[in-house]
């Protein structure tokens, strides 16, 4: 039988380590040392046990629930306890071809209710969706909360980090905010491919995007929240329902969470992604501020030719805007370096990308044309086809690329047939 058992919360100052042991086939989802850490700006000391195991049953409860197992702690926070029912079925109604079992057995569940002092946090990666959120939000002074969670076996350098620390800094010193910095390995301590081998065909998603990201997220926060007495946790919705996906952030699942006196709340839900942009565009050019728009989170800058930056880049472009004032420093000629990037690009574009996306800045840039600042883009973009360029930049990759991808996937074989 699988079991997880958490042994020890160790808080030293601003951090905590989580240790705990493993029984049964679960353990091959998880690095050896079996540690997860979360380090703060704020210190921990005066934190509720409770309160402080919240986090790591956040981020290994949807494996217990795949993988039928028993998690094991001593203290749990009792609405946190309470709300995990509820996320559970969520997360069965939006997989309902797959049973979700396992369960959660506490030794002591604590109330812990408090009188809000701050009536709002908000999850802050100065990307598209969370500034639209602090637009909505602004009048309520929301803690910006930023967090790293790529961190391995102890906090190395990261410049991706350091970037994004100086933004957020500058961003929340910029409106009289403040900022709390986390920094973690909660993407590192779960061996996310080998939970994808085993469960994403059945699942039809990946571990990450489909049942991690949201619960790791949100639950790092949560006890700094409590510790400053926060009543409302927000954070940025990603999709809308005009395109309903599975993913770990939907309202139906963060709607739900709670800790002592604390809510959680989905914000924007309502919005497609071209109506934020529209929001944030609106409202930084209206107010004549400068803002970067922090897009590719994996780099210290927006690379301006990955699909998340183009998709922006075009969205900007469709509300009669120019990119160049959002953070997006392309290089030479406009229209010819946007063309020739979604050509380089678009054989990476799912369908789903495709309709939720592109197919609306399309539509959005065809009823604007009047004010696009580089007309030449509407010479071709407004009648681009995605599945045809899509084919034959796939076939150019494939006759170009055949033998690497050959080799590639002779060692992918090769490996399964080893293990």
């Amino acid at each position: 039988m699988n079991k997880i058992k958490l042994d020890r919360i160790l808080v030293k100052n601003n951090r905590v380590d989580y240790y705990f042991s493993l029984n049964g086939k679960i353990q091959k989802y998880f690095n050896e040392k079996n540690n997860m850490f979360l380090e703060y700006n704020y210190d921990l000391s005066d934190i509720p046990e409770s309160i402080l195991a919240i986090p790591f049953v956040s981020n290994v409860i949807p494996l217990v629930w795949l993988t039928d197992t028993t998690l094991t702690v001593d203290q749990l926070d009792k609405s946190f306890f309470y709300c995990l029912t509820k996320v559970k079925q969520a997360y069965q109604r939006m997989f309902n071809k797959f049973e979700f079992k396992g369960d959660i057995k506490v030794n002591k569940i604590v109330n812990n209710q408090y009188v809000p002092e701050r009536e709002a946090a908000s999850l802050f990666s100065g990307g598209l969706d969370a500034l639209t959120t602090f637009i909505r939000i602004k009048d309520k002074k929301p803690l910006l909360i930023t967090e790293y969670g790529w961190h391995e076996d102890n906090i190395k350098y990261s410049e991706v980090w350091e970037a994004d620390k100086k933004h957020v800094i500058s961003f929340a010193e910029g409106h009289g905010l403040e900022n709390i910095l986390i920094q973690s390995n909660y993407g590192t301590f779960i061996k996310a491919k080998e939970v994808d081998a085993d469960f994403s065909r059945k699942l039809g998603d990946t571990w990450w995007h489909g049942l991690h990201h949201s619960l790791a997220i949100i639950s790092s926060a949560i006890p700094i929240a409590f510790k400053i007495k926060v009543k409302c946790l927000y954070i940025a919705s990603s999709n809308s329902p005009a395109y309903p996906v599975a993913c770990a952030s939907d309202p139906t699942v963060d709607n739900e969470i709670r800790f002592g006196t604390g809510e959680v709340y989905h914000d924007g839900y309502e919005l497609s992604r071209q109506d934020k942009v529209k929001v944030v565009t609106d409202y930084y050019s209206s107010n004549k501020e400068v803002i970067n728009i922090r897009v590719c989170f994996k780099n210290e800058d927006n690379c301006c030719k990955c699909e998340k930056c183009l998709r922006t880049i075009f969205g900007i472009l469709a509300e009669g805007q120019n990119p160049r004032d959002f953070g997006f420093e392309v290089p030479g000629d406009f229209s010819e370096y946007v063309k020739v990037a979604l050509n380089n690009e678009v054989k990476f574009f799912t369908d789903t990308f495709i309709r939720m996306y592109w197919k609306v800045i399309q539509n959005r840039m065809r009823e604007n044309s009047n004010y696009i600042k580089y007309s030449d883009i509407l010479n071709w973009f407004l009648n681009y086809d995605f599945e045809g360029q899509r084919r034959k930049s796939l076939l150019k990759y494939r006759v170009t690329n055949f033998f690497p991808i050959l080799k590639r996937k002779f060692s992918i074989r090769l490996r399964k047939i080893l293990s």
